[in-house]
């Protein structure tokens, strides 16, 4: 199954800001939508190998397709999901 996975952290105002910019986003492109509070879950930090937060993940599964970090206005989200989308189904 197709998701989207915000690594981010519950004092980050960047990662806050971007929920529901997220939230929007997979459910314009169908994907389901995970938080993962590195707060809580520390061990997600060398799983998904995030170096800042937030980090915005598509993946298929437990199969990384594309990351990205930092805070990003909802059109270049959509953008950027539609093209990594596009590039996967391709494979």
């Amino acid at each position: 199954m197709l998701k989207l996975i915000e690594i981010s952290g519950d004092s980050c105002a960047s990662c806050h800001a971007l929920l529901p910019q997220l939230n929007a986003v997979a459910l314009q492109n169908n994907l389901a939508f995970e938080r993962i509070d590195i707060e809580s879950r520390p061990e997600a930090i060398e799983k998904y190998s995030v170096d800042r937060i937030p980090t915005i993940i598509l993946a298929d599964g437990e199969k990384i397709i594309a990351k990205c970090s930092g805070y990003q206005p909802e059109e270049i989200l959509s953008l950027w999901i539609e093209a990594k989308l596009e590039e996967y189904s391709k494979q």
